[in-house]
C-alpha cells in the first residue's frame, strides 16, 4: 500500500520520518520554470541540496548547476529521511526534468536506513540543463510492509547508513 500525504505527514510530524520535511507542496521559480517540492498527494518532493560529485570531484554550489549534455552527476537531497522499520521509500523521478531529459535514481530506502539521499543523475538530451539548488528534484512514494522484516538496514549496520551530503560508492 502507497501511503497518502495524511499518513506521510502523521509519520513526520511523529515520528520525524523526514527532517527538514515541507508540508505543503510549494513552488520555486528559477527563471520562470517552476518546480514543485514538498509533500505531494501520494509522496513527498525531496529537494536538491548544494554539493556535487563530477567525475570523482567535489563542487559546491550557492544556486545552479548546469548539467551538461549527457553527464552524469552525483548529487544529495536537503532532507534527511529516517525510514521506519515497516515502510520502505521507492524514487520515480519529476515530469518537467524527465521531460527535459534529466534522469534521476536512487536505490530504494530500505527499512530502518537513516540519511540523505545520494542521487544519481543524468542529462540523457543533447543540451545542457540547469539544476536549482533547492529545487524538487525526485519524488518518493512511501510503501507500507506488510510486516517488519527480520532485519533492517539499520539491524545490518548497511554502509551507508547516516550519510550526509553526497556519498560515492563504498566498496567493501
Amino acid at each position: 500500500m502507497i501511503l497518502s500525504d495524511t499518513s506521510i505527514k502523521d509519520l513526520c510530524l511523529k515520528d520525524k520520518m523526514i527532517t527538514d520535511f515541507v508540508e505543503s507542496s510549494k513552488t520555486t521559480d528559477a527563471k520562470d520554470v517552476k518546480y514543485s517540492f514538498g509533500l505531494s498527494s501520494a509522496g513527498y518532493d525531496a529537494r536538491l541540496g548544494n554539493q556535487f560529485v563530477l567525475n570523482g570531484k567535489n563542487i559546491t554550489k550557492a544556486n545552479t548547476f548546469d548539467l551538461l549534455q549527457n553527464q552524469f552527476i552525483l548529487a544529495h537531497t536537503i532532507e534527511c529521511f529516517n525510514i521506519p522499520s515497516d515502510i520502505v521509500g521507492v524514487c520515480v523521478g519529476k515530469s518537467t526534468l524527465a521531460r527535459l531529459g534529466v534522469h534521476v535514481l536512487v536505490t530504494p530506502l530500505e527499512p530502518g536506513w537513516s540519511g540523505q539521499l545520494t542521487l544519481e543523475i543524468k542529462n540523457l538530451s543533447n543540451k545542457p540543463v540547469p539544476l536549482y539548488v533547492g529545487q524538487g528534484i525526485c519524488q518518493i512514494q512511501f510503501h507500507l510492509l506488510d510486516k517488519v522484516p527480520s532485519a533492517t538496514y539499520a539491524d545490518k549496520k548497511g554502509k551507508y547508513q547516516n550519510q550526509t551530503g553526497v556519498t560515492q560508492a563504498i566498496f567493501g
